[in-house]
């Protein structure tokens, strides 16, 4: 998110009395940098929603097979034994905390941002909040990712059992889930070093501006 828009306007009239900005012209900048912001979050919510809807389904379908007999009859498939009907539970109640974590918090967020004007400074508020709790939830970002990763992990295992595959192959996928996890872990961090707190300290200083 970059807010140099809002910087070359603020700058250019940085000798004119507070009467004399235009505030106008702020205003707009901000609006189209905070839905180019918002849209960004919007997609990694969907991102979230999307894979939480693929795991649930899966799991859930996997137990159904289960219970009725028809896992065992397909291919060289067997019956989950009962260690194996836990861990997809477990797994199952990991990705509904980490999915419901991610919508909950993204809706007492919106209540937290709701305003009855929209001007200028109503919408700088809204927008520092909005980038103080991007901040909050990517602080512990890895924390954040362990259940789902964890989730993915005991479901992977749960498969490749009942359908007689090597566990040795679970090797390589772990690793690959770690590096995933790593990497995942970094972007964010990189983003909030980068983007997120830059745009907050740039707002901050033009709301102090704005109340003087």
């Amino acid at each position: 998110m970059e807010f140099e828009d809002l910087k070359v306007i603020w700058d250019s009239q940085c000798d004119q009395p507070i009467y004399g900005i235009n505030e106008e012209g702020l205003h707009n900048s901000l609006r189209r940098k905070s839905k180019r912001f918002r849209r960004l979050i919007f997609w990694q919510h969907f991102q979230t929603y999307c894979g939480g809807g693929i795991m649930f389904a899966a799991i859930v379908g996997l137990l159904i097979l289960n219970a009725s007999g028809v896992l065992g009859e397909i291919g060289s498939s067997r019956a989950l034994f009962g260690w194996e009907i836990a861990a997809s539970l477990v797994a199952l109640v990991c990705w509904l905390q980490f999915t419901l974590s991610v919508f909950l918090g993204h809706q007492r967020q919106k209540k937290r941002e709701q305003v009855e004007s929209t001007s200028l400074r109503d919408d700088l508020d809204k927008e520092i909040k909005q980038i103080r709790y991007q901040i909050k939830t990517r602080s512990h970002i890895m924390l954040g990712f362990l259940p789902p990763y964890l989730g993915g992990v005991l479901f992977i295992t749960v498969v490749f059992g009942a359908t007689h595959i090597s566990y040795w192959v679970l090797v390589p996928f772990v690793v690959l889930m770690i590096i995933a996890l790593l990497f995942e872990s970094r972007c964010q961090q990189r983003m909030v070093e980068l983007k997120i707190v830059p745009a907050l300290a740039e707002l901050e200083t033009l709301r102090e501006k704005l109340s003087h």
